[in-house]
């Protein structure tokens, strides 16, 4: 450690900076407590009398304006985690703040991305990962003493939260995101695999707030893990229950030791000997505060250039796995765009460009841009490809700011057709790469024998295109259940999207129970629907209440079900309007009333029959 200290800096006045975090500064080596801000000038003082900061600021700008200040912790509700990590990377301090450092993956990449420009370092204050009994339970489980792990159960349960922030959804509360984010990266930190699957469920309250959950993973590499989080274990005390059970093919690991503990912890062990009897045997662990740990390899990292324990890496896998489980249990029911496992990014409202180069050419699609659409979905079979690419050439933008997704047609399945398919429609939309590429529809004919053993080897050359680079997401478009099978029994790499008719009166639900278990993203072609959806009454009197537009509720009532769409639109107006979905919510309620109004507005087009 250099002999200069770090200058720290902590943005509010937080119970957690208060009873935790600032207490292990004090006793970490190489650092010195600086500056405090607070919303009040009184909560600032108070602060600095206690712990002996050397300065008080009123506001948080005032802090970040401080040349002195090195090193920032952030100890603030979730939902302003971003604008005041960003704040405080773009004033190049160095950044430690509180789990879950983000409300969403999109809103950590832009953390990193401000954190990489500005050259400084950004870690996410999980704690208790610093602690020796976690490199113990690694190191154990490295060495093969209880095998490969094949199972991991654990639990974060407490109770007795009355007003609380964790209790606001709009501030990001809830007991996946401050609780079970606990569970998620101990598993994380154990198993280094892929997720496979998730499942997912939980009790949520009349906001919309998780009080309990229990979650079931299953990784690429076979292992599986279940965890259970909650807030609501009870009214009577403040008590807590935390467990960890980890299961490998020689034996096994039982933990009662609470999640940010420290002191003397132990954890039992079970092997089995020659004679295939049990042997239980007891380790132990001495661990300083996890929080002067965690502040000392923050400083570490700032003098010595050491890697942040916690990694950006890591952040975003944990952050994705939230994500996932909370869109599953119906906690996240918005958003302006999407990322796949992969981490691209998908607009939430794309613009949908079937027919509409036909009266206005290059100029419709120039509007679209001008009105601030980034994604835009063609086909080769729209034959708009090249006016799209000239659209986008005389407009000026840059193509890393676009999002450009196009479609292999059926006549063009097969390995040779369909990498001459992709060549030819990023040669006329002038572009070397595609965001994302679909297969359009899973057959030409009905009765085409063949129709799997073509999609097979369409999908085999994505993949390829995918691997070389050449484009960022592979998926589907009007595939059902049993014509996804073949691809999931088959493929190196899943489907990320599949693209459909969805809308209300038309939101085929089996499809999308499949592919919400799978986990590939559905996608809402036509969300609009026909005429008859767009000018139904009972559309209209919700957008009466609501203020808005018929067209406006039915994206709406999609958004708010983890669905972007691409509707079409001609004129200004309708692409104006046709963006401006984010200022509303829809109540359950009329939710409900929307998913259960009857059968209307099917195109007639079905991929098991001949219509395309």
């Amino acid at each position: 450690m250099g002999t200069k200290n770090v200058k720290w800096g902590v943005l509010g006045t937080a119970g957690i900076a208060a009873g935790c975090t600032i207490p292990g500064m004090k006793k970490a080596d190489g650092c010195e407590l600086y500056a405090i801000a607070g919303r009040s000038i009184e909560k600032a003082n108070a602060f600095k009398e206690k712990f002996g900061f050397e300065k008080a600021y009123e506001g948080y700008d005032a802090l970040l304006s401080d040349p002195e200040v090195e090193a920032v912790y952030i100890p603030l509700p979730n939902n302003i985690h971003v604008e005041w990590v960003i704040k405080a990377l773009n004033a190049r301090k160095h950044v430690l703040c509180e789990k879950p450092i983000a409300m969403n993956e999109s809103e950590l990449r832009r953390m990193f991305k401000a954190a990489k420009e500005n050259n400084v370092i950004l870690m996410e204050a999980y704690a208790y990962l610093h602690n020796p009994y976690i490199s113990s339970l690694k190191d154990l489980i490295s060495n093969g003493e209880i095998g490969d792990v094949d199972y991991i159960d654990t639990a974060f349960l407490t109770q007795d939260y009355t007003e609380d922030f964790r209790l606001h959804k709009e501030l990001g509360g809830g007991g996946i995101y401050d609780i079970g984010c606990y569970c998620t990266t101990m598993i994380l930190s154990l198993i280094d695999s892929p997720i496979e699957y998730i499942k997912a469920d939980a009790e949520l309250d009349k906001k919309g707030v998780d009080h309990m959950a229990g979650v079931l993973l299953k990784f690429k590499n076979g292992a599986r893990a279940s965890f259970n989080a909650g807030m609501m274990l009870g009214t009577d005390s403040n008590d807590r229950y935390d467990r960890l059970f980890i299961h490998g093919s020689k034996g096994y690991i039982r933990s009662d030791v609470e999640y940010n503990q420290e002191g003397e912890l132990e954890y039992k062990v079970t092997v089995k000997n020659d004679k295939n009897e049990r042997i239980t045997h007891t380790e132990k662990v001495n661990s300083d505060s996890n929080y002067r740990l965690e502040i000392e390899q923050l400083n570490r990292c700032i003098r010595e250039g050491e890697t942040p324990h916690i990694t950006e890496e890591f952040s975003i896998k944990n952050m994705r796995l939230l994500d996932r489980i909370l869109d599953i249990v119906g906690y996240n029911d918005e958003k302006i765009e999407f990322i796949l496992d992969n981490g691209v990014v998908i607009p939430a409202v794309g613009f949908g460009s079937y027919l509409s180069t036909e009266n206005k050419g290059t100029q419709n699609i120039k509007d679209a841009l001008d009105t601030g659409y980034r994604y835009i979905d063609t086909a080769s079979f729209y034959k708009n490809e090249e006016e799209i690419g000239e659209a986008i050439k005389e407009y000026g933008i840059g193509r890393e700011e676009l999002f450009i997704c196009s479609k292999i047609w059926p006549s063009d399945l097969g390995r040779e057709k369909s990498r001459v398919s992709f060549e030819e429609s990023c040669r006329k939309l002038k572009t070397d790469y595609l965001d994302m590429l679909l297969i359009h529809w899973p057959k030409k004919e009905s009765d085409d024998p063949k129709w799997a053993e073509k999609v097979l080897e369409t999908w085999e050359v994505m993949e390829e295109l995918y691997n070389e680079g050449k484009v960022k997401a592979i998926g589907l478009s009007n595939f059902l259940p049993h014509h996804i099978k073949p691809i999931l029994d088959n493929s190196k790499i899943r489907p990320m999207v599949d693209q459909l008719e969805l809308h209300v009166g038309y939101m085929q639900e089996y499809t999308l129970s499949l592919l919400k278990k799978e986990g590939i993203l559905a996608q809402a072609w036509s969300p609009l629907g026909r005429a008859r959806i767009l000018n139904d009454d009972s559309v209209s009197a919700i957008a009466k209440k609501y203020s808005k537009s018929n067209a406006q509720i039915l994206l709406r009532y999609l958004n708010q079900r983890g669905i972007p769409v691409i509707p079409k639109a001609s004129s200004i107006e309708r692409m104006k309007e046709n963006l401006d979905i984010f200022d509303f919510r829809l109540s359950d309620e009329d939710m409900s009333f929307l998913s259960c109004l009857p059968p209307m507005g099917f195109s007639g087009e079905h991929p098991d029959f001949n219509n395309v």
